[in-house]
This record gives structure tokens, sequence and C-alpha cells, in this order.
């Protein structure tokens, strides 16, 4: 298969991981993602972080359904494109875990811990609250109540919920962030796409906020 020279460095990633797509049929790939087959249009759809998203079939090429422009980053279609690759039919352990309690969390999570965590929590000591709900419910997130000051859970992709939770900061503490996944992420997704999905979330967070401020400022 020809390298696709828009995927640039993500070009061998995605071949590999069409490869696996390509060897699974519709069915399988259904049941081990939970994710119904479209077999008039070729293609399987996921509603993630509030879009609704098709990844044809054999082809694998991920695009937003009923959109000419795909927004969507590449490390964004890699991890679907991952998923329906490489998922498990294994059911939720309900048991909410941190990236650096996950199999080789530590390998990348002084990463996560200083550009995404840490950079959310100061986004939040400053943000206003209202507006981070608002975008927040954009991306699909639900609230919910916990000890946090704020925590919200979604579902990227049926077999991969996230929840994210936020802590208002007292005089010498700071506000912070946490990202937490189910356990069984780690047999959903290679660890490295769960790093990427924490980038993803600050990306949008960040990206539709900053959207937000300059439509108000235009207003």
């Amino acid at each position: 298969m020809p390298k696709n020279k828009k995927e640039g460095s993500y070009s061998v990633a995605f071949e590999q991981s069409r490869e696996k797509f390509q060897q699974l049929s519709p069915e399988v790939i259904s049941k081990m993602t939970l994710l119904e087959y479209d077999r008039a249009n070729n293609c399987f759809t996921v509603d993630s972080f509030g879009h609704e998203i098709e990844i044809s079939y054999p082809e694998g090429k991920v695009s937003l359904k009923d959109s000419e422009e795909n927004i969507l980053s590449l490390a964004r279609q890699l991890i679907l494109l991952n998923y329906l690759s490489s998922s498990k039919d294994q059911p939720l352990k309900n048991e909410l875990v941190s990236y650096r309690e996950l199999p080789h969390g530590n390998v990348f999570y002084s990463n996560i811990k200083t550009h995404i965590l840490e950079g959310l929590g100061n986004f939040f000591s400053n943000c206003d609250r209202s507006a981070v709900r608002d975008i927040l419910r954009k991306l699909g997130f639900v609230f919910i109540q916990s000890k946090a000051d704020l925590t919200a859970r979604v579902e990227f992709v049926p077999r991969v919920p996230v929840q994210i939770q936020f802590w208002e900061g007292e005089e010498g503490i700071p506000s912070s962030c946490q990202i937490l996944f189910d356990r069984t992420i780690s047999d959903q997704m290679h660890i490295e796409d769960a790093a990427a999905l924490c980038y993803l979330i600050k990306e949008l967070i960040l990206k539709l906020y900053s959207l937000e401020e300059s439509s108000d400022c235009g207003s």
C-alpha cells in the first residue's frame, strides 16, 4: 500500500494499522469495538468528542461525517484507526486509574504531568468556569459528583471512557487536574495512544476555550 504523503511522519503507523484493520471482517470489528457497520456506505461511525466520525472499510480512511472539511488531527485519526484495528472484546472493570498506574505508564508520565495535567491545572485557576462547563458539554462530557470541584466523564470510543477532574487551588496550593481511565484501557489501546489521548483532551479544551473568548470579544 502506498504511503499517504499527507500523513507525514505518521504514515508508517497508519500503514501498519490499516493492514491489521483490513485483515479483520466488519463483523469482527463490530464485536470488538461495539461500533455498528454501515454496509450501505462501507464504514463504521463513532460519536467522539462532539463529532460524528466515519472510518471507511477496508480503506481505513478517518473523516468527519457529512463534511468535506476534515479538521481532525492526524494523531486523533490514528488513535481511532488503531482502536478499530486492535481493540478487544473485554468488559470494563469500572476501576478508575491514572496514566501513571497503567503498565509502562511511567515512561511518558513526567511529560504528561508537566505538559498536560499541570497545564490544565494552571488553566483552571484563571478560566471562566461556566465556559469550561459549556466546552466539556460540547465535547460530549457528562458531569458527575465527586470529591473534586469539577468532574466530567465521556466515552472517547465505546470501550474507552475518560474522566477528567479539576480541583480549585487554595493559598499556597495551585489548581490541579487529573485524567482517569478504566483500567482496561491498556487492553484497548497502546500506551502511546493513551498518552496521545491525554494531549488531545488538553488541545480540544484549550482550543475551544480560546474560540469562545475570541467570540465574546468580537460580540
